[in-house]
């Protein structure tokens, strides 16, 4: 349409008067989506045969919203940056969205997805709370207009979401991008299980013996605190596993992963162990020595989840608000779904 034996071909006088225009194009069926472009022939003046006046206003009103979005994409094949409003996020999406509408019609998206890519990021916070709450919807437009940043973050909710996203929404995901948080989910529920033998199968150091001196029943009775207090961990722990707290629950375990990262009374606290001295009464004085001992089990039992408190989203979140999910994932630019196709069934 743009290539140069469609020109029109200018004569002297009329590039000696600085004319440079040797194409029209017509902005056709609006009514309907985007419309299309159709070309009108101009003469070696630089002049439209057959038509006068632009037709870019009706009646003195402002244009329509589509006439933007073509000016955009012009705008983009000269170099320049789009203009959008950016009030807020949602009146940058609708800009984004309708310049690359268009610019899909016309297979022109690479001229236009950095900008668009660079404005949605501009909103900085509020793109990336956007992004968490609905993560299958961010992911279409990132696969759109091929942003790693914003897939990346996409992909670290989805797969934090992962259980508590239903097949029709799952369904609704671009193919490569459900592959990708198929085989991620594999990968960290993984991780998770590998974790959650580690916590059930360990001892506390304190009591663990040397084969250097063999000790004996006086050495072990000691430690009786210890044992005792591993063994209520060991059956907190079996229960919350038992009941699909871990991995199998719908925030992926994210709550009791948490507890187990805090330590200290964000579980067993005293409320709890009020059954548990019910069974096994003691003293005002033993009750704290037992809690001490329960609390050094918490304290070697953080260690193993640190892997799953990693925040790896640019979202900043309050400690005290944490999301429902966990957003440890680790996403590699290798990752994106434009750069390479991932087998079903891979990683696990």
């Amino acid at each position: 349409m743009l290539a140069e034996e469609h020109g029109a071909v200018l004569t002297a006088k009329a590039k000696k008067a600085g004319i440079s225009v040797r194409y029209r194009l017509v902005l056709c069926g609006t009514d309907a989506g985007v419309g299309y472009l159709q070309a009108r022939s101009v003469d070696d003046q630089g002049r439209s045969l057959g038509h006068g006046a632009l037709p870019d206003f009706e009646n003195g009103k402002v244009p329509k919203t589509i006439y933007k979005h073509y000016d955009n994409l012009f705008r983009g094949f000269y170099g320049f940056h789009p203009t959008f409003d950016e009030d807020n996020l949602a009146t940058v999406l609708q800009d984004c969205v309708g310049l690359l509408d268009v610019a899909e019609s016309l297979g022109a998206q690479s001229a236009v997805t950095e900008s668009l890519d660079i404005a949605l990021l501009r909103q900085g916070q509020v793109l990336f709370q956007s992004i968490a709450n609905s993560p299958t919807v961010w992911s279409s437009l990132a696969v759109r207009i091929k942003s790693p940043t914003i897939m990346k973050e996409c992909l670290i909710h989805l797969v934090g979401q992962w259980n508590s996203i239903d097949d029709c929404k799952r369904s609704s995901l671009n193919a490569g991008v459900r592959d990708i948080c198929e085989v991620k989910h594999k990968e960290l529920n993984l991780v998770k299980q590998a974790i959650e033998v580690r916590i059930a199968g360990h001892y506390p150091t304190v009591i663990q013996r040397s084969h250097d001196n063999t000790p004996g029943r006086t050495s072990y009775a000691n430690d009786i605190y210890s044992w005792m207090g591993l063994s209520l961990f060991r059956h907190w722990f079996a229960q919350e596993v038992i009941e699909e707290r871990n991995r199998y629950a719908k925030d992926g375990g994210a709550e009791l992963y948490r507890q187990i990262a805090h330590g200290g009374r964000n579980y067993l606290d005293l409320n709890s162990l009020a059954d548990f001295f019910e069974y096994f009464p003691m003293s005002a004085k033993a009750k704290t020595v037992f809690e001490n001992h329960l609390f050094l089990v918490k304290e070697e039992a953080k260690d193993f989840v640190v892997e799953l408190m990693k925040h790896n989203s640019q979202l900043e979140v309050n400690p005290e608000e944490p999301l429902a999910h966990l957003t440890c994932v680790d996403i590699d630019r290798a990752d994106m779904p434009w750069y390479k196709k991932i087998k079903k069934g891979g990683g696990g």
